[in-house]
């Protein structure tokens, strides 16, 4: 067994992304040829169990303490630590050693792993409390809301699991913007998803982004590069000004109040409240940039969006949508995953053609599709006026 492991290691370390999640559906796919009828009951029979216990570990400070030390920690030992009973701390921790997330090197000893240095990162933090606290709630209420609307596609995002969950007549944004700590979360989530990747062989930003000159004063632009809709925290703008300085200063991010309003000011980049469901109050910028944004609402609400920054563009500036474009057929587990999880607040991820159609509803058209994670169909999607 272990020949074969090591066999696996190393195809995994010489392939490339889509390659490695090729493995991962490989592998899932044997052990649900492995498994008896038995296994499958018990893996299946209590979910949300992991993420009671993710919760619990992150309660108790768990991961971080596992994460700050260097050797293997005793079960007496992190229970002076997190003040738990090491008879509790020894039931816990033998199920995390068993699911993989963390480590056991001996009798009741126990250190890290990959997978509890992600859960130790306040990113990963937020994750487990985002997934528990606000998400939790929302699975739990879907087969009650889908069987009293006659399992109907969700379309009207005041209408969803959501709102039964939290007992709330909010859309999901507005009841993360009244719940400050639950909103904090999502944000830093959403800063783990953040990157330059996107711009990597995307000839026409590239090229467009060279042509920028300098900045020789502090002024900020008439017209800005690059308008960042929705952009949380600013670390896409961030990482543009590290791969191209020379965009300095013709950098704008806007997101809600909420989300800019303590915002450390960011050299060059120029952060506003705006509500992306208003009148776009920056016109003829060379790019609008909205990234995992329009996954987060059905067509109408999309198409809105969509209008109000069209209105705003000028003759050569273009969108930029960051998201997700399925497959027709064959779509793998992390974006089914997200679509379900779209769904419960009426988002959804989109086929080719149904962002052709939503492009169209708003007064525009696919004009180029720059895949740059094909393993999670992950694309820029350039629309420009119809």
């Amino acid at each position: 067994m272990d020949s074969i492991i090591a066999q696996i290691q190393a195809i995994a370390q010489n392939t490339n992304e889509a390659g490695r999640l090729d493995i991962i559906q490989s592998l899932k796919q044997v052990k649900n040829e492995l498994q008896s009828p038995k296994d499958a009951i018990m893996e299946l029979g209590i979910p949300g169990l992991t993420n009671a216990m993710l919760r619990i570990g992150a309660d108790m400070g768990l991961f971080r303490s596992l994460a700050r030390s260097d050797v293997s920690l005793s079960t007496m030992q992190i229970a002076e630590i997190t003040g738990a009973s090491p008879p509790f701390l020894e039931r816990i921790l033998r199920y995390l050693a068993a699911t993989g997330i963390i480590k056991e090197t001996g009798v009741n000893e126990y250190t890290t792993n990959s997978i509890t240095h992600v859960l130790a990162d306040p990113k990963g933090e937020a994750m487990i409390y985002h997934g528990f606290d606000t998400m939790g709630p929302v699975m739990q209420a879907m087969p009650a809301f889908f069987a009293e609307n006659n399992y109907q596609d969700v379309t009207v995002n005041t209408n969803t699991p959501f709102q039964k969950a939290h007992n709330t007549k909010l859309t999901s944004f507005e009841w993360l913007v009244q719940h400050p700590k639950h909103f904090e979360n999502l944000q830093k989530i959403m800063t783990a998803l953040q990157g330059s990747e996107w711009t990597e062989g995307f000839d026409l930003f590239i090229n467009e982004a060279r042509k920028v000159p300098f900045k020789v004063s502090s002024a900020a632009p008439e017209i800005p590069f690059f308008v960042d809709v929705g952009g949380g925290h600013g670390h896409q703008c961030i990482e543009l000004a590290k791969k191209y300085p020379n965009l300095l200063g013709y950098l704008v991010l806007q997101d809600l109040p909420e989300a800019v309003k303590n915002l450390t000011p960011i050299d060059g980049v120029k952060a506003e409240a705006y509500d992306f469901f208003q009148t776009q109050p920056i016109t003829g910028a060379r790019f609008y940039y909205l990234r995992r944004i329009m996954h987060d609402w059905p067509d109408d609400k999309a198409t809105q969006i969509l209008r109000n920054v069209r209105a705003a563009m000028g003759p050569d500036s273009r969108i930029l949508i960051d998201d997700a474009v399925l497959p027709d057929t064959g779509a793998n587990w992390q974006s089914t995953v997200a679509d379900l999880a779209m769904m419960t607040f009426a988002g959804k991820e989109r086929t080719k053609h149904q962002w052709e159609s939503l492009a169209e509803s708003a007064g525009l058209r696919v004009e180029h599709i720059h895949a740059y994670f094909a393993s999670t169909y992950t694309a820029v999607l350039v629309l420009a006026a119809q």
